[in-house]
């Protein structure tokens, strides 16, 4: 018999990846102010034209590249001389900023634009309800960590294409997160109920198969980083290789803000795929002024979204699954049409429905 997976989230269908940072134009876009500060080209949609907020991002993207990326090769092999990439997003209330350096780009990038997110204040069922319950027409596993924690840390095994037969780009996930407390989105209340998906989204776009990153928050709205429509001027092609280990952390307060870091092999060295070649890439997205408390609950899933009767397969690892440095050993908590095994620290999560 079908067994509900019980998901402390938000819609997982509605979550956005970095696919959607970086889109096509609208004919009707504003045009953007292109101008150069602190070293970096910068493309600003919202033409604030505020050299001194810009600058203050680009060095905030830069101390987070330069904490992420040494975490990174310290935690895996990775050859002398490697040539790495950094993709950060900081999504500050309404504005969202993209950082991006490769070993192609003569300079750093920086692109500015407006966020949308999400209220679910006014929704029928109401906030709590809206955390605890039912995952909406999909199927996946769960483990999960019953504790408070600064950040979970594991090494996740994307999923080849063989491994993910009928699953639908786009809509097909593997992700970390947790339950928490932690600052309404308007400031009312320091002591509110948050819930946080982080982690990686299939897609097929483009012929290849990659894993992009996406964070999805709620604080009293569902904030995931998109764009919105008119701002959006490159698509963004580039995603980890499917088949390959890649080291996920997600931290529940760096500062202030909550912040997921993933690092591993991606298949282009540059957001747009201008060549593709195997480059070692650090993606970072931040969410300013969550001021996340505690945390009641860690989870690891992989999922399926859609219709009631959606089908598709999905396979995944997470290994050496720690908090704050101490291995853990999760529990399992929800099975539909999955599968989940736990040995010791590592937790396998298959899914199957055809």
């Amino acid at each position: 018999m079908k067994k509900k997976i019980i998901l402390l989230t938000v819609v997982v269908a509605v979550m956005t990846s970095m696919s959607t940072v970086l889109a096509e134009q609208s004919p009707a876009a504003t045009k953007p102010a292109l101008f150069e500060t602190g070293g970096a080209e910068v493309t600003d949609y919202t033409n604030m034209k505020s050299a001194g907020k810009v600058e203050a991002v680009l060095s905030k993207a830069r101390q987070a590249a330069a904490e992420e990326t040494g975490l990174a090769l310290g935690a895996r092999s990775v050859g002398p001389g490697t040539e790495t990439a950094v993709n950060y997003v900081f999504i500050d209330g309404n504005t969202g900023y993209f950082y991006e350096k490769s070993p192609i780009f003569d300079r750093e990038k920086l692109y500015v634009y407006e966020v949308k997110a999400e209220s679910l204040q006014n929704t029928p069922v109401g906030v709590e309800a809206a955390l605890v319950t039912d995952l909406p027409n999909g199927i996946g596993g769960k483990a999960v960590v019953n504790k408070n924690g600064s950040y979970i840390n594991a090494t996740v095994r994307t999923a080849v294409q063989s491994q993910l037969s009928g699953a639908p780009s786009g809509a097909t996930y593997i992700y970390s997160g947790f339950s928490g407390t932690g600052r309404k989105y308007d400031g009312t209340n320091n002591n509110f109920p948050v819930e946080a998906d982080m982690g990686l989204q299939y897609s097929n776009a483009y012929g290849y198969v990659k894993w992009t990153p996406v964070l999805g928050f709620y604080n009293g709205i569902h904030n995931n980083g998109s764009f919105l429509s008119g701002y959006e001027k490159v698509q963004y092609k580039n995603g980890f290789k499917g088949g390959t280990d890649v080291n996920l952390t997600a931290y529940r307060n760096v500062n202030g803000n909550t912040r997921l870091s993933i690092s591993g092999y991606a298949v282009c060295p540059d957001s747009a795929c201008s060549q593709t070649a195997d480059t070692y890439l650090t993606s970072i997205m931040e969410f300013a002024n969550t001021n996340v408390t505690s945390v009641s609950k860690w989870k690891m899933l992989a999922t399926i979204a859609g219709s009631e009767n959606v089908t598709g397969h999905i396979y995944t690892e997470f290994k050496n699954v720690n908090l704050d440095g101490a291995a853990q050993t999760p529990t399992k908590e929800a099975e539909d049409y999955a599968t989940v095994s736990i040995s010791g620290s590592t937790v396998t999560i298959n899914v199957s429905h055809d």
